[in-house]
């Protein structure tokens, strides 16, 4: 692997890593606003990213209140939306994968949660907080692949 694309995978993960631990109020728990999704497009523009941002997350969920189940079940949810990312052609479907996956997360925080939750109001509260959260990434994405040719510097990873 060449070292300036290990370099750039290593820093993505430590940003998702730093986002979701430096809002860690926002990042776990039954209700949350992952600031720390907002990278997921990166995997939409270059699939290397896929394995640097399913690894920020397992590493953020290490400090979960769900444990070692929400390092599986939450980075399964990262990996898997991700990966849906590649099979389609525009950004803004991309952008709903993390949400439409969203049950996944609802399912675990419905089943481990000491309190009586409803599992369509999580999964509800989720769903909604990733399609903010793409709604915002997709106008940001486009901008900066627009004024920083970041596209040109995705296609020499």
């Amino acid at each position: 692997m060449k070292t300036k694309r290990l370099t750039l995978y290593s820093l993505v993960t430590a940003l998702y890593v730093l986002l979701s631990l430096g809002f860690a109020e926002l990042s776990f728990g039954p209700f949350q606003f992952r600031v720390a999704e907002l990278l997921n497009l990166l995997a939409f523009y270059h699939p290397g990213f896929v394995l640097p941002l399913s690894l920020g997350c397992a590493i953020s969920n290490l400090f979960s209140p769900f444990g070692m189940v929400d390092v599986v079940v939450g980075t399964l949810h990262t990996f898997i939306s991700l990966k849906a990312m590649g099979y389609v052609k525009k950004d803004w479907v991309a952008a709903l994968f993390p949400g439409l996956f969203a049950f996944i997360i609802g399912g675990e925080i419905t089943l481990l949660s000491q309190v009586k939750l409803s599992f369509i109001l999580i999964t509800g509260q989720i769903m909604v907080s990733e399609f903010i959260l793409g709604l915002i990434s997709v106008p940001l994405y486009r901008g900066m692949l627009k004024n920083l040719s970041l596209k040109d510097y995705l296609k020499e990873l």
